[in-house]
């Protein structure tokens, strides 16, 4: 999550699963967890960990009624000024037919800045069928006025992913500055939890009002998980 390329795919997240589990759900659920390192942290297209390495983890916990929750955090944020990065997520996903479905929050957190889970995040709904992936984000933070507003930013990514290799072309739409761009990516993983990506920004409204650095010819990234 993202889609960031560090977060796992199957986006999860923490306080849901506690209250109000009985005791034959508990029986049938999972918790995990993972560890990992990236070059730098990818998102959206972006580098914005300003090229320096991130170490990252989570811990989720999964039911087999489709229901999922979790956290995950790293040492580099979106906003990199500020620091590390916490995100706790929670969702429904499940099959009908070979279509398969998934439907989550993910909040994101900063150290440093006065917000709580909640306040600022993505409702994400996400469909696969055959190896074609079709994910829609919709924003959920403060306006320009400081009210609550859904939608202000969206995010969608079309993606297909055969045995090693995976493509991805993701838009985002901001309503409220018009910083609309649009980034492909390839990736190739040789090994389990391994993943080579190259990203590229194809085009964009204003490069400038969405990255303070100058546009490289494109980004190569790796990350590991275990």
């Amino acid at each position: 999550m993202k889609s960031k390329n560090v977060l796992k795919t199957t986006l999860i997240a923490a306080a849901v699963a506690g209250a109000g589990m009985t005791a034959p759900m508990v029986a049938n659920a999972e918790v995990s967890a993972s560890l990992g390192a990236s070059s730098f942290y990818l998102w959206r297209g972006q580098d914005v960990s300003n090229s320096a390495g991130v170490i990252h983890g989570s811990l989720d916990y999964s039911h087999d009624s489709g229901l999922y929750a979790g956290v995950w955090g790293s040492s580099e944020g979106a906003l990199s000024t500020v620091g590390g990065e916490y995100d706790v997520y929670a969702g429904f996903a499940g099959e009908a037919g070979g279509l398969s479905y998934d439907v989550s929050y993910i909040s994101y957190i900063y150290p440093g800045i006065d917000q709580g889970i909640g306040e600022a995040g993505d409702f994400i709904l996400g469909l696969g069928l055959s190896g074609f992936s079709l994910t829609y984000y919709a924003s959920y933070a403060d306006d320009n006025d400081g009210d609550k507003a859904f939608g202000d930013l969206t995010y969608v990514t079309l993606g297909y992913a055969y045995d090693k290799f995976g493509f991805l072309v993701g838009q985002t739409i901001n309503d409220a500055d018009d910083t609309d761009y649009t980034h492909v990516d390839l990736s190739y993983s040789p090994i389990e939890n391994l993943t080579f990506t190259l990203s590229k920004v194809v085009d964009s409204d204003d490069l400038a009002d969405v990255t303070d650095d100058q546009d490289p010819l494109f980004h190569v990234s790796y990350s590991f998980v275990f």
